[in-house]
């Protein structure tokens, strides 16, 4: 399979109306589309698209080939792994308790988005939640407790719905141990190895 066309050397393509810091990194390749706001010190990886209106604030990190739809809006502390999609209207927030008067000191990550994985339009996802590798947050979702890999979660608050593979196929149970939960994949037969404590969180919550 061919890459995608904007996964390419060539510099990275800026619209007029976007507003992106001299001190901002953007990889090669990378698009950046109308009235987006890149702040200073954030990094985007190679082949990366930022579609009309996102919001990046400073040093936040996304990966190589995220595609962030319309609307987006990115605060610091946030870090975005290679390939992940994330939809239109997504807000990352970054303080539990906002005041008007008074403003969180940020250091480092706070949250992590891991490889590959699907954020849905509309979502919202609170201060100090990671989302893990492959996982799948439905649209109009409330993320206020971290998403292990490979789960899909879904609603007000998000909740575990079932383990998922990386070709979005249900992964059904083979086999367990008293760590950790072995799943597979009848469509491409993917083996996956969830965390016992996982495992018991999405029996609670389906």
């Amino acid at each position: 399979m061919g890459k995608r066309k904007f996964e390419n050397k060539a510099k990275p393509l800026i619209a007029p109306s976007a507003v992106v810091s001299p001190r901002a990194r953007l990889g090669p390749g990378v698009v950046v589309w109308n009235y987006v706001q890149v702040r200073e010190d954030a990094m985007i990886g190679g082949g990366s698209i930022l579609g009309n209106g996102v919001y990046v604030d400073k040093s936040v990190r996304i990966g190589k080939r995220v595609v962030i739809q319309n609307k987006v809006s990115v605060y610091r502390g946030v870090e975005i792994e290679d390939e992940v999609f994330i939809g239109p209207h997504v807000c990352f927030t970054n303080d539990l308790w906002p005041d008007a008067r008074t403003i969180r000191p940020i250091h480092g990550v706070l949250a992590r988005i891991g490889k590959g994985a699907v954020i849905g339009g509309n979502v919202t996802i609170l201060p100090d939640v990671s989302v893990g590798a492959y996982a799948l947050v439905g649209a109009g979702s409330v993320v206020t407790q971290s998403v292990p890999s490979h789960a899909l979660v879904v609603g007000n608050p998000a909740r575990m719905k079932r383990f998922i593979c990386r070709c979005k196929k249900t992964l059904h149970f083979q086999a367990e141990t008293a760590r950790a939960v072995k799943l597979r994949c009848r469509n491409c037969r993917l083996i996956v190895r969830v965390a016992r404590e996982h495992y018991d969180r999405f029996l609670r919550e389906r």
